[in-house]
């Protein structure tokens, strides 16, 4: 036998007793049956709408009970009745009668506001007393529940009742008027919905009412209102309570009335309720004439996006691209993007040169989302002029961007011509873009040139891999490069393979020099890249040679993963050893080294070691500005 804990509330009991019996009931019905034992109505009103409104039959029981205690708050009481009915989807003739004849005017007020749905053959009855009622809620309720059997008929009973709605009686008014629906109920429904001391209530009250003759009423209200209001919010429940159909209609009649302000608020329920394809033809029509700003930027969002077909519309847009405000040429521009049958690069040639650097980002952004196939190929550096060589920084950078993402190898060259000074410069964020771009554009063997360009050493001998360890024993051991350098020697030499953290016994084999090319445009020589597997527990040896025409005094920067031995002519200047991180970059930097280069040719030799992960080193020379200094291979 299960045994329940004393200190659990009655309302999970029923929950838990019933779950046994029937299927399971909504996600949140235990925490609602639970805040109607609560002592606040708040939130005892918010349990009864969810609990009647999903018709959870296990909360019979508890809402029954709620609806016929002697303490709970009367407006409380008469939620339970409205909720009890939703529930059970009927009323008991035989008790019902009692809420009609109640002595307390909220359960009378609900009686009334069950009977727009239940009572079958005694709800006649029933609202004909309740519309006689002292309390005007009570009628108005009343005047409701007819309406919604009578329709345009009723108009005789509603029109007297909701003359001079308050407050208090609004949701009932609004819902008489809206179930009667002839042209005086409508235009005084619209009347009373416009007036700000009774908009939500009367809101509250049409909100679950299916007809169309309201959507206009709802849209009405639209233009007077920000988005962060809560009467905006409840007016796209409504209008998503509505057949969508109607909706679209109605939108599209709203926006053809070439109102500014109606068109907007048309534009910006798009773009937050429906994207609905065959409201862009009317919408785009009355942007057309419209001359406000904020009216335009709505319609193009709405416009813009891929839902709505923006193909249909590229004629528009490529028209606002030259409208006075940049705010309006930068949204034109990102509405384009979204158009797949359109020229972007013919379209947005004009905008590349903007005034406003905004509206050139922009630009520069959509082209970077179009296929490189469609950029001037072999002009696209003529096209990127203006950007190219502006002075806003992130214009440039894009500007690179593009160049690396839709440039062929037809524009190396005029972008090798337009960007080398930013390649000889001492602007390191420049630098790279520019040879990053360069880079993507280069073939494979020219990119020797963008490197040497930076002042990098590009083209290196190599020789490998002598066997290292975590400590790089190896490292400070002598071995035969170093006692000589000779192209053509052959060297024994032992590898280990390391596999999932295991090292296999040392394996011999014989090594030669090969060519080292360094193939990014960052200028790393990558050890693993150019000598044979494995690169970890390793050391290997690269050779540069470079010749200058005079003798000069240069900076040297070098760096490298993980340590680094270097000699310039036969003497050793610089040694770096970075601590060991298990899978990790271990960087060994040495920074404005001050050496002598002689008149010719001049030998660079690198010791370069690994234990695992990258492996690479890098050496660049400049003048004491920083500025590359020019130099070639002997």
């Amino acid at each position: 036998m299960i045994r329940l804990p004393h200190s659990i509330p009655a309302s999970l009991l029923i929950l838990a007793s019933a779950w046994l019996q029937a299927a399971p009931p909504p996600a949140g019905a235990g925490r609602m049956l639970q805040q109607l034992e609560s002592e606040s109505w708040i939130q005892q009103a918010e349990a009864l709408h969810y609990l009647g409104e999903h018709r959870v039959e296990l909360a019979t029981d508890a809402v029954r009970s709620l609806l016929n205690s002697g303490t709970a708050h009367p407006w409380v009481r008469g939620r339970a009745l409205v909720s009890l009915a939703q529930i059970e989807d009927k009323v008991e003739p035989g008790e019902f009668g009692k809420w009609v004849a109640h002595d307390l005017a909220p359960l009378r007020a609900a009686a009334a506001e069950v009977l727009e749905s239940h009572g079958a053959n005694s709800a006649a009855t029933w609202i004909d007393i309740l519309l006689k009622d002292p309390e005007p809620v009570v009628k108005c309720h009343a005047a409701a529940a007819y309406a919604k059997r009578k329709g345009k008929e009723a108009w005789a009973v509603t029109d007297p009742l909701t003359t001079s709605p308050t407050s208090a009686i609004a949701r009932a008014c609004a819902r008489a008027l809206a179930f009667t629906g002839n042209e005086a109920a409508l235009t005084r429904l619209g009347r009373q919905l416009a007036d700000p001391d009774l908009t939500r209530e009367s809101l509250r009250g049409i909100s679950r009412i299916q007809n169309a003759s309201l959507i206009p009423l709802l849209l009405s209200l639209l233009p007077d209102l920000e988005e962060t209001d809560l009467n905006y919010g409840a007016i796209l429940t409504a209008l998503q309570n509505q057949e969508w159909k109607a909706v679209t209609a109605g939108l599209a009649a709203f926006i053809k009335s070439g109102d500014e302000n109606r068109v907007r608020a048309g534009a910006r329920l798009i773009t937050t309720l429906t994207r609905s394809p065959e409201l862009g033809p009317p919408l785009r029509e009355a942007l057309s004439k419209a001359t406000r700003t904020e009216t335009i930027e709505a319609g193009l969002i709405a416009l813009g996006s891929a839902a709505m077909n923006p193909d249909e519309h590229h004629e528009f847009f490529s028209k606002t691209l030259k409208h006075e405000e940049s705010s309006i040429r930068s949204l034109s521009i990102r509405c384009l993007a979204h158009c797949k049958d359109v020229n972007h690069y013919e379209v947005l040639r004009e905008s590349l040169v903007d005034e406003d650097f905004e509206v050139v980002q922009a630009a520069l952004s959509a082209l970077k989302r179009q296929p490189a196939v469609n950029a001037p190929q072999g002009r696209l550096v003529a096209y990127l002029e203006a950007p190219l060589s502006s002075d806003n920084e992130t214009i440039r950078a894009l500007a690179y961007d593009l160049l690396a993402h839709a440039g062929s190898e037809a524009d190396f060259r005029p972008a090798m011509a337009a960007l080398e000074e930013l390649l000889t410069g001492t602007d390191e964020t420049l630098r790279a873009a520019a040879a990053k771009a360069l880079g993507a554009l280069a073939p494979e063997d020219q990119i020797g040139e963008v490197v040497a360009a930076q002042g990098y050493l590009a083209h290196w001998m190599v020789i490998g891999t002598f066997l290292n360890d975590k400590e790089h024993k190896a490292f400070h051991e002598v071995h035969e490069p170093e006692k000589e350098i000779d192209f053509e020697k052959s060297y024994k030499a032992t590898y280990i393979w390391l596999l999932e953290g295991r090292s296999d016994k040392p394996i011999e084999r014989e090594v030669t020099w090969g060519e080292g090319i360094v193939d990014q445009t960052d200028g790393k020589l990558s050890m693993s890249a150019q000598l044979p597997p494995p690169g970890s527990f390793a050391v290997g040896y690269a050779v540069a040679d470079i010749h200058v025409d005079t003798e000069r005094e240069v900076v040297l920067d070098i760096d490298g993963d993980d340590a680094f031995r270097i000699w310039l002519n036969g003497e050793k200047i610089s040694e770096k050893i970075a601590p060991y991180q298990h899978r990790k970059d271990c960087l060994a930097e040495d920074k404005g080294l001050e050496v002598k280069l002689v008149a010719g040719t001049n030998r660079f030799i690198v010791k370069s070691a690994n234990v695992d992960y990258r492996w690479w080193v890098r050496l660049r020379l400049t003048d004491t500005n920083g500025i590359p200094i020019p130099f070639r291979r002997p």
